[in-house]
């Protein structure tokens, strides 16, 4: 195949797979993104009711301490809740990105159908369908999404170009080792014969 060729073919192959990732991936992103639009719209309300509820906190209950303790609280009191609230939204931001990063994973571990398999490889290239097998641990399981996106970077990479190099080289060495081979029985044959 012309490197043209293989260029085309990529691309094309490029295009059915994120066709179908598109088409497995879309429900999951609709799912995760309401989730974190419902999570950030509660937790802006939560964060606005501990603001409004420290407003409203006196300390006038310690005044044993004295009128400049309680003089001092009472300034820095927006400053508090303003810190409380940071630090809180710290905490959930740091919550909804490793809720985020585990759903992804677990995205990326649905098996895809035969059905969708074949319906794919036979849009693809062979060249595509051979970094899909390279890509594909067959031990641990069915294809799955994480497999079709690793296919694709691959592709994109130029794994297709990669893997021709590979084959020519196998080729090369296990060529030069037959030729060893044979050179070492003619030889061996030609020191018996006298």
């Amino acid at each position: 195949m012309r490197n043209d060729d293989t260029k085309t073919a990529t691309k094309s192959d490029l295009q059915h797979l994120n066709r179908l990732l598109r088409k497995r991936c879309m429900p999951g992103w609709f799912v995760r993104a309401a989730v974190l639009a419902i999570a950030a719209l509660l937790w802006v309300w939560i964060s606005k009711q501990i603001l409004i509820g420290g407003s409203l906190v006196s300390y006038d209950g310690l005044q044993s301490l004295g009128p400049q303790v309680v003089s001092f609280l009472t300034q820095i009191n927006p400053y508090l809740w303003w810190a409380v609230t940071i630090i809180l939204t710290l905490i959930v931001l740091s919550l909804a990105n490793a809720w985020l990063k585990a759903s992804l994973k677990r995205g990326r571990q649905i098996a895809v159908s035969v059905t969708d398999v074949q319906n794919l490889t036979q849009l693809i290239s062979p060249q595509a369908s051979e970094v899909l097998l390279w890509a594909w641990n067959h031990e641990a399981g069915p294809v799955t999404i994480g497999d079709l996106m690793n296919t694709r970077d691959e592709l994109s990479s130029g794994r297709v170009r990669k893997l021709a190099n590979a084959r020519a080289q196998h080729e090369a060495l296990v060529k030069s080792i037959s030729a060893a081979s044979e050179l070492g029985k003619s030889e061996r044959g030609q020191t018996a014969e006298p």
